[in-house]
């Protein structure tokens, strides 16, 4: 272990005004290098983070990981206290030389590419960092978001929506980022057809709803209260009984 660097942070905990902060980062610095106590270090990490002891959180982190180099839950908490967004990338690009991304879970792989991905947009490298997320593929909730909203910021609003859309399709709710760029998605296209097609299986849930009736009033009927049965367009595409329809057809067929 650093012994200068251990020291550093000892003496650094003594700032900490608020004690209940000051007694987790102390925690943390007792359990660095025990991979079994790893949540109290990283908690340690972000009580300091929040007591706006940035420094600190960063140099715990940085023992921490250094005293265990191929863990990618501490390199994260590295990078999340960081405050240059290149200095994410080179650390964690530094990390994907020396110990492969293909090697670690799925899970904690994908934590890690959709980081980088983040460094690389804040670094100004957005296309790189939309092509490091397609080719993820991933439904973590931060990889959508940081993609959806890429898409809309280079101009294509369509593959926003798209890609917003399977994920309200399959997963069956969107985070409040994803409700605000599926509904810039739709504005910027006009094309409130597209929308009321789209979401009317769906108007019911709560966020997704305004952006419905939306598209509703677009289309030219008025957005009525207390649920009222939604009026049938005048041209022709699947209306909103049709959706009800369609499902219930879908259920009978799986029970014979």
């Amino acid at each position: 272990m650093d012994e200068e660097l251990k020291s550093e942070i000892e003496g650094m905990i003594g700032s900490v005004a608020d004690e209940r902060a000051r007694s987790h980062v102390a925690k943390a610095l007792k359990y660095v290098g025990d991979a079994s106590r790893r949540l109290i270090v990283a908690n340690g990490v972000a009580k300091a983070r929040e007591s706006g002891h940035d420094d600190l959180a960063l140099k715990l982190a940085r023992l921490a990981h250094e005293e265990s180099p191929e863990d990618p839950f501490l390199l994260l908490e590295v990078c999340g206290s960081m405050g240059e967004p290149q200095e994410t990338v080179n650390e964690i690009e530094k990390y994907r030389e020396r110990v492969g991304l293909d090697s670690l879970p799925l899970d904690e792989r994908q934590k890690v590419t959709v980081a980088l991905a983040e460094a690389y947009r804040d670094a100004g490298r957005k296309s790189d960092s939309v092509q490091l997320l397609e080719e993820l593929n991933s439904e973590l909730a931060r990889a959508v978001e940081l993609l959806a909203g890429q898409y809309l910021e280079m101009g294509e609003p369509q593959k926003a929506v798209d890609l917003l859309y399977e994920r309200l399709k399959y997963v069956g709710k969107l985070t409040p980022e994803m409700v605000s760029c599926m509904a810039s998605g739709f504005d910027a296209l006009g094309d409130y057809k597209q929308a009321f097609d789209k979401l009317a299986q769906f108007q019911e849930d709560a966020a997704v709803q305004p952006i419905f009736d939306k598209a509703r009033a677009e289309l030219g009927f008025p957005v009525e209260p207390g649920g009222q049965k939604i009026p049938r367009l005048s041209f022709e595409h699947p209306q909103p009984d049709d959706y009800e329809r369609k499902k219930a057809e879908d259920d009978l067929s799986s029970l014979i």
